[in-house]
Order: structure tokens, then sequence, then C-alpha cells
């Protein structure tokens, strides 16, 4: 039987067009029942627009992390819509993520917080010993982006460890000619960044 909810819009998703659904996914008013509804809705779509509601409720973040794949839980993760344990990141990435070069893009929105033209990076907690372990999983064409490993050092939990790794690699041979001045710039900020930790730790130690 059906569920009823006291939402007319909740219990009357089944009965609209994809559009529909998709505008209450996307507008941050969608009451809760509403959001449950498109949680358990067919529609994948509109259930990934949902998972990047600034007002996803709590209730309907666990129906979308409970959905099989990959693709709600990098979007729940990049928009800061869940909540993990340090543990529960690993066993994520581990699962879904590690040595998947289907997910590659989602992965570095999930995990290296997500990047967008008109602002810096957005908020992420991935722990600093998970970074280190992505890092070391870089395939060669990411590891010769400095766009791509400048994410690690932008990161708010960029360990001390892996910001001396990329401030003291080399240039890649296939970027020399076009992107010299780029890893120079990427390394001068990872030791930046080192300079940044020692001082905190420094301080936190006294």
């Amino acid at each position: 039987m059906p569920q009823v909810y006291g939402s007319p819009y909740a219990n009357n998703i089944s009965k609209m067009e994809n559009s529909e659904v998709v505008g209450l996914a996307k507008n941050r008013f969608t009451d809760a029942e509403t959001q449950m509804a498109i949680a358990k809705h067919w529609y994948k779509l509109g259930k990934e627009y949902l998972a990047a509601n600034p007002n996803l409720t709590a209730q309907a973040a666990g129906e979308l992390w409970n959905h099989r794949g990959y693709v709600l839980k990098a979007t729940m993760l990049a928009h800061g819509n869940i909540e993990l344990t340090e543990q529960e990141y690993f066993n994520t990435y581990r699962k879904y993520f590690k040595n998947n070069s289907r997910s590659a893009w989602r992965m570095q929105q999930a995990f290296l917080a997500r990047a967008s033209w008109w602002n810096d990076n957005q908020p992420s907690n991935t722990p600093g010993a998970l970074l280190e372990e992505i890092h070391g999983d870089l395939d060669e064409e990411s590891r010769s982006r400095p766009y791509t490993l400048e994410r690690f050092v932008n990161h708010p939990n960029c360990t001390l460890d892996l910001a001396l790794r990329i401030g003291t690699m080399k240039t890649p041979e296939n970027q020399a000619r076009f992107y010299a001045d780029a890893f120079e710039r990427l390394r001068n900020k990872a030791m930046l960044k080192v300079a940044e930790i020692t001082k905190r730790e420094s301080a936190d130690s006294r």
C-alpha cells in the first residue's frame, strides 16, 4: 500500500512530470515529506538534484545514501549534505571510488571539495589521512594536472606530509613545455602550506 503523506506534493509525486519532480527537488523550500517522497521515487535525476539541495533534510539524506551506487553519495558529499565518521569516509572511498576511473571527476568533487568557477572550493571534511591515500591513488594523468594537485594543497585538512610531497615534486616531463610555471607556482603554494602547518602544530604543542 502506498505511503500516505500530509503534504499534497508528496502524495502526488508519482503523478508528476519529470520536470515537476526536478523543480521540487531543486527548491530550497520543499517540505520534508516531499523530499522523502522524491528520495523514494524511481526518477534518478530528481534524486540527484535533491541530493544537492542546500536544505536537504537528514531523513531524506539517509534515504538517498542507502541507494546503490556512488552518484548520490558523491553529490551529497560534494554539497556537504551528509555527515560521516572518519572511518565512514575511508569505507565510502574504498568501496565506491578507489581505482574506479569512471568516477574520477565525482570523486574529486566529493573528497577534494567542490570547485566552481564563481567561488573558491566548497567546504570538505575529508580526513587528512584519506587525502594522502587519494593522492597516492591518482593516475599519471591526474598527477600531471597542477589544478588537481592544488585542490589537495587548498584543502583545510591537508597534512604536512602531503604538502611536502607536492611542494618537492618535479614537473612531469609531459608538462614541462606548457605548465612549468604552473607547477612552480604550485610548489611555492605547497611550501607556504608546509610553513603554515608547521607553525600551527608548533603553537598547538606548547
